[in-house]
């Protein structure tokens, strides 16, 4: 039974396939008219064009989302803001580009790219989406959202770097030392600047006075996974023998579409239910910053790439006492038992708020 529902759930992806693409180009056409108008009403006004905006329901993403509309509305109260998802950009007929490059407006408007883990060659439009914007608005002033970096294939690495070099009033912000290093490399001819993760600007928001008892092991179901099932489980088990332990992700349980209705609610209701755990361990980037914005310490676990523990090198000599990185799962073990015995339970300052995002317009407009 098992082998023919896969026989015919794989006679059926192309018909998918087709349905989706079917549904894109329309839905791309009705967003290229909706874009025209836009640009045509607001011409000789100031506007940004927020490109890339996430689709899914991960509440890491969906806080970038969040945070980065706060920060254009917080910087740019005088322009206008028109929001689009990458499917738009990358559609085979190009209805939305070509209107981009056809209103696009070098003296008034600016392009800022969605945050996150795409400028790579692991999948999803985003990276196709970067590359059409530089070939065809080479000239426009583009503020690349904090991203990291990872290829498996050089000529993935060479094709990019080629790309996005040619965008000249681009600024490029890469969200750990190891995709700036790469960054330094490949784009010679663009500003490229080392900046932490925009959701790192709720910490310090927040100050939820909840009961603390249990443990929370927030881990990720895909491919950037490290640790087996198997090996996961008996790190639970261990950790029961301490406090009650919780498994989960920080994904939602509702639609993309749906959460972002209620975006703010959620974000908040994820940071006052990671507010009750004495510790999280996790190999999530996400779930470490949203267990900060709850003032709960921290033990990150590997991933398969380097996203995750280089990341935590943000927070050494900012919360040195509520990040741990574990070499392996005895010493996220052993580090947790050292947080459950004995931690001193604060409200984190807005470091990242302050040092970097409360500056970042100046920056990108170098001032």
């Amino acid at each position: 039974m098992e082998a023919l529902f896969k026989v015919i759930k794989s006679l059926l992806r192309p018909i998918k396939r087709l349905l989706v693409t079917i549904v894109t180009t329309i839905d791309s056409a009705r967003e290229s008219v909706k874009l025209k108008d836009f640009m045509i009403k607001k011409q000789g006004r100031n506007k940004v064009y927020y490109l890339g905006r996430t689709e899914n329901n991960n509440l890491g993403d969906n806080g970038q989302y969040y945070c980065i509309k706060r920060w254009i509305k917080e910087c740019y109260q005088d322009y206008e803001v028109y929001i689009m998802p990458s499917r738009y950009i990358t559609n085979y007929r190009h209805a939305c580009l070509n209107t981009l490059k056809k209103y696009f407006e070098y003296d008034n408007d600016i392009i800022i790219f969605q945050s996150g883990y795409s400028v790579q060659d692991l999948g999803g439009d985003h990276p196709l989406m970067h590359e059409l914007i530089c070939e065809h608005l080479t000239e426009a002033r583009i503020l690349m959202m904090p991203q990291t970096i990872y290829f498996q294939y050089d000529e993935n690495r060479l094709r990019t770097a080629r790309n996005h070099d040619k965008a000249h009033n681009m600024l490029f912000l890469a969200r750990d030392r190891v995709s700036y290093e790469q960054a330094l490399q490949m784009f010679p001819h663009i500003r490229v600047e080392l900046f932490p993760d925009i959701v790192t600007t709720l910490i310090g928001k927040y100050n939820f006075q909840c009961e603390r008892g249990k443990i929370f092991l927030c881990c990720r179901d895909d491919g950037e996974r490290f640790y087996s099932d198997e090996e996961l489980n008996k790190l639970r088990k261990r950790l029961e023998t301490l406090s009650p332990v919780e498994y989960g992700d920080t994904q939602s349980q509702l639609t993309g579409h749906k959460l972002r209705k209620v975006l703010e609610e959620s974000i908040e209701k994820e940071i006052e239910r990671l507010s009750h755990f004495k510790v999280v361990i996790t190999d999530r980037y996400h779930g470490t910053i949203y267990s900060l914005c709850a003032n709960t310490p921290v033990v990150i676990i590997k991933t398969k790439d380097h996203k995750v523990t280089t990341g935590a090198d943000w927070f050494k000599g900012v919360y040195d006492n509520h990040v741990y990185v574990a070499s392996d799962l005895d010493d996220a073990y052993n580090k947790a038992v050292a947080i459950c015995n004995n931690f001193n339970y604060i409200t984190l300052p807005p470091y990242f708020k302050q040092h970097y995002y409360d500056n970042l317009k100046g920056l990108f407009e170098g001032k």
